[in-house]
């Protein structure tokens, strides 16, 4: 990853190399069965929902917030974005105004994608007074993702990895707010290069990837708001490695079998 033009190198690889390797495993809360995601389902995905942001105005450099259970969403979205040659900006999902505001303090989000209808009342309490609110609010409870990838045509679709493709490794990718709640400052820009250096160095440190290392079991990531868990996605991405979604994770992050 550190010798890649921008994280969404991992991807386009293992979507090529593995079309029909599993890449992202969960329960379906509703009906309680395992679903999953081949490597070119995940990219398919992406690709759609970033046509839609792409159709929807979001330029180069735009800010959009995610605010999300840990769900296989959540890693499209953040993917998608990014394909967008836009930067995710985590929010904490369930922890108030409050922790919204500060979540959101300096980064002007253009979209917001958030879980449920109250998760909506929140962010619209939180940036009620900003000079920039975001333009647009998507709940994925309320099939905020259908909407968004209706807005794209299939011209667009097949526009989005030439244009990712291009993203250079020092585009912003994500703002991190830092773990301190306490922290009144502006969250701080990681550009793809950072991002996917932190990552690199991350799996190797936890075994996730390595020198000569072949896909291994799947990570459980758990909350993607978090620094660490998110640069775990992308060391499990960039080893090939498939991603395990659960709403009970125990740690921040797991090497699952």
């Amino acid at each position: 990853m550190e010798h890649a033009r921008n994280l969404l190198a991992a991807l386009w690889r293992a979507a090529d190399h593995w079309p029909e390797r599993m890449a992202a495993h969960w329960q379906d809360p509703a009906g309680h069965v395992e679903r999953s995601l081949t490597w070119r389902e995940l990219e398919d995905r992406v690709v759609a929902v970033a046509a839609g942001l792409m159709a929807g105005g979001v330029l180069p450099g735009d800010r959009i917030g995610v605010m999300v259970r840990p769900c296989v969403e959540w890693t499209v979205l953040d993917l998608a974005v990014l394909a967008a040659g836009a930067a995710t900006v985590p929010m904490p999902p369930g922890q108030g105004v409050a922790a919204c505001h500060r979540a959101l303090r300096g980064t002007a989000p253009r979209m917001v994608f958030v879980e449920s209808g109250g998760d909506a009342m929140t962010v619209a309490r939180a940036t009620g007074g900003a000079a920039d609110p975001p333009q647009e609010m998507f709940v994925l409870r309320e099939g905020g993702l259908q909407v968004l990838t209706s807005w794209a045509v299939p011209r667009d679709r097949d526009a989005v990895r030439p244009y990712a493709e291009r993203v250079t490794t020092t585009t912003v990718a994500l703002f991190d707010r830092g773990a301190a709640a306490e922290t009144h400052g502006p969250a701080r820009p990681m550009t793809h290069g950072e991002v996917g250096r932190a990552a690199v160095r991350l799996g190797a440190l936890l075994g996730v990837s390595g020198p000569g290392r072949t896909p291994g079991p799947a990570v459980t990531v758990g909350p993607l708001h978090r620094l660490l868990p998110h640069l775990m996605q992308f060391a499990a991405l960039e080893a090939g490695r498939s991603l395990a979604f659960s709403r009970r994770v125990a740690r921040p992050y797991a090497a699952a079998g």
